[in-house]
């Protein structure tokens, strides 16, 4: 019993450093983001003002846009999911968990910066509604693969192989089968309703 709980309580500190890191990690993108210089607040400027003018008018509903969306969100899934295996897997999470917290807080401080209040909702609704698959599936994949990475690895220094079994493998493999079918899921909204929803809102706001 004893065990158990100090494995409990391992994983959720784990979970709870990587929570904290992407907190900093959007208060650093924030900082970096208001730290820039003028040009390159106005290049920015610039490339939101021809995204805001040419996206009402352009065709984005089409198969090969979604079939790159798909691809691009899978490999990054194939990827984690594969590096669970590894022993070094917790460190790669960490190093996602601070990517995407930096890219958050970078992004929506330059959507504040470029267009106000209206510029940082716009960048919410680029989300929408999509981001309610992934986020949930990188935050399960995460979870899952650092449990898989350290069960795999937690008897190593005694055996000197690995703490694998079939049962281990499926149940892994059917985390793998969860995170594709929500991604395309949510790879099926990025293409087919978001451009319909980001059109709406420009046009409602007249930015």
């Amino acid at each position: 019993m004893t065990n158990v709980l100090g494995k409990y309580r391992k994983k959720i500190s784990v979970f709870k450093i990587q929570f904290i890191l992407f907190l900093i990690a959007i208060a650093v993108g924030s900082l970096f983001a208001n730290n820039l210089n003028g040009n390159r607040i106005e290049e920015y400027k610039l490339l939101s003002s021809y995204f805001i003018t040419k996206f009402p008018s352009s065709d984005y509903l089409n198969i090969e846009l979604f079939k790159f969306i798909i691809w691009k969100r899978i490999k990054l899934i194939l990827g984690i999911w594969i590096l669970g295996f590894t022993f070094f897997e917790i460190i790669i999470n960490y190093i996602i968990v601070i990517y995407f917290g930096f890219s958050i807080g970078f992004i929506f401080s330059i959507g504040l910066m470029t267009n106000g209040f209206k510029g940082y909702l716009m960048y919410i609704i680029l989300l929408l509604p999509q981001y309610t698959f992934y986020i949930p599936v990188m935050i399960y994949l995460i979870v899952k693969s650092t449990n898989f990475c350290s069960n795999l690895y937690s008897h190593r220094s005694r055996t000197r192989g690995f703490n694998i079994n079939k049962q281990m493998f499926i149940e892994y493999f059917f985390v793998l089968v969860i995170c594709i079918i929500f991604t395309i899921v949510g790879g099926i909204m990025e293409t087919y309703v978001n451009p319909q929803l980001v059109k709406w809102y420009i046009s409602a706001i007249n930015l």
